[in-house]
Order: structure tokens, then C-alpha cells, then sequence
């Protein structure tokens, strides 16, 4: 008898405000406002927030938890969601336990990995917020 693997997506809820549900993340400011509680975290965490055609929020998966400094993540694992899920676009987050937001190299590295892998799925990557302790900065090259 030989061993098939299956695949089952779960999901868990969480208590948001109910104003975050029907949110249009149509600016960083916006992406900030929904996601500074980032700030407080201790270690690098890097989200992925899925949204429907309207750029409102239809889930978000926390993709990876790093160290204080650094995360390691494929570009698969960012985009499999919003692939399962048939999502039109995406905003990439993550936080700076430094409290600086400044993008490093990597980021802005790592962000046009991401774009011209979902542009194959036909998958817009709209935004890519890093949060720090009072601002956030973005790790897009417009």
C-alpha cells in the first residue's frame, strides 16, 4: 500500500474591528493603520494580505516568523494563497523589530521577485509596507 498525501487548507478567525472588514487598502497609510500592531512584535514577520478586486482584504496569511534582524522566504510560499484562492492582488508586510522602516537591499530585492512571479498568475503585488515603530516605509521602486 503506498502513502498519498492530501492537502487541506485551514483557517482560523480572529476578532478584528469590525471597520478593518470592508476596508479599501488603497494607500500605505491605510496598510499601516490596519497592521501597526507589527510594531510591538519582537522578531520579523512577513504577511501577505490577499484582496478581491475592489482592493478590499479577503484574508491575510502570516508567511514567516525570522529573527530580530533577517526572514527567509521562497516566492512560492508568498503567492500560494492567493493562488488557492483565486485573489486578483496582493500587499506584501513586514515589520522591523529595529523600530527603523527603512527598506534594506533585500527588500526591494525580495519585492521584484515576488512582482514578476505573480505577474504569471496575473496576481498585482500592489504594495510592499514595512512597518516600524511610529512609520512605516515602503519596499517598492515605483
Amino acid at each position: 500500500m503506498a502513502i498519498l498525501r492530501e492537502i487541506s487548507c485551514v483557517y482560523t478567525f480572529r476578532e478584528v474591528d469590525d471597520d478593518i472588514l470592508n476596508v479599501t487598502l488603497d494607500s500605505p497609510e491605510k496598510v499601516y493603520q490596519v497592521f501597526k500592531h507589527l510594531k510591538h512584535e519582537t522578531k520579523e514577520r512577513f504577511i501577505v494580505v490577499n484582496l478581491n478586486s475592489q482592493h478590499q482584504i479577503i484574508n491575510y496569511e502570516v508567511i514567516a516568523i525570522g529573527t530580530v534582524n533577517q526572514i527567509s522566504i521562497r516566492p512560492a510560499e508568498v503567492l500560494r494563497t492567493a493562488i488557492l484562492i483565486n485573489a486578483p492582488a496582493i500587499i506584501l508586510i513586514h515589520n522591523h523589530p529595529s523600530g527603523d522602516p527603512k527598506p534594506s537591499q533585500q527588500d526591494f530585492h525580495f519585492t521584484e521577485q515576488i512582482k514578476q512571479a505573480a505577474k504569471m498568475f496575473s496576481i498585482d503585488v500592489l504594495d510592499h509596507v514595512v512597518i516600524g515603530y511610529e512609520r512605516f516605509d515602503r519596499a517598492v521602486r515605483d
